[in-house]
């Protein structure tokens, strides 16, 4: 399929067509990248993109529905795609015809995707200056994503200060709290009207200034590995 599709490109083919529900190749083949039946994503379809945006296929251009190829991509759960698309200039907050930017629609499947990486995909997202989920919101992600706490642990270091509520502990399932007792308990002890720690406090200063550049300008900074996967909110767990 990649081939045929760099001969198309090659002959003069028009790299922003549409068809019959104004999708555009690049979300055509970023919808199709997941096959759903085996659990695994395409690497053909992802090579698809890649020839796509090499040729300047549109990031902007949405279908029906008003969704980009970055919220099918999000949809999918899948990383890799997300990645690529930020990195050639997806807008995070680009709003379907319901008013869902793409980090919502990861909250939709994050509990039906299992083969994914989630905090993976919540973390490009959010480096990439996607709006965090409202905090009084917060137990909604919670729901969605309960069964990954490094999924949690991205959503919440996302912010400078968010105070826990009952909805929180409500939110979350007796089996699974029990089985991630320690981490929920520590979650719900951060977060409360104390302040974080200078340090967190420092690398939400520091996001902020980067804003939607953070994936690529922490790069660049004279740190320690370990001090750019903390700006960048990578996982650590308990």
């Amino acid at each position: 399929m990649p081939e045929l599709v760099a001969y198309y490109i090659a002959h003069g083919a028009d790299i922003n067509a549409i068809n019959g529900y104004t999708e555009t190749p690049l979300i055509t083949a970023a919808f199709w990248a997941m096959d759903i039946r085996e659990r695994t994503y395409s690497s053909d379809h992802h090579l698809v993109c890649r020839i796509l945006l090499d040729h300047n296929a549109s990031l902007h251009l949405y279908e029906e529905d008003k969704k980009t190829a970055l919220h099918k991509a999000c949809w999918n759960c899948d990383h890799v795609l997300i990645q690529m698309l930020l990195e050639a200039g997806a807008k995070t907050n680009a709003m379907d015809i319901n008013g869902c930017a793409a980090i919502q629609y990861l909250l939709k499947v994050t509990q039906i995707r299992p083969w994914a990486i989630p905090e993976r995909c919540y973390q490009l997202l959010l480096n990439y200056g996607a709006a965090r989920v409202y905090p009084p919101q917060f137990h909604k992600v919670l729901q969605a994503c309960h069964e990954y706490p490094r999924a949690v642990e991205v959503m919440v270091n996302s912010y400078e200060h968010i105070k826990y509520t009952k909805k929180w502990r409500a939110a979350i399932p007796e089996a699974v709290y029990e089985r991630c007792r320690n981490f929920y308990d520590s979650l719900f002890a951060v977060c409360t009207n104390n302040p974080r720690t200078l340090q967190h406090l420092a690398r939400c200063a520091i996001r902020a200034a980067m804003s939607n550049r953070c994936e690529l300008g922490v790069q660049h900074l004279l740190l320690p590995s370990s001090v750019k996967k903390y700006l960048l909110l990578e996982p650590v767990g308990i």
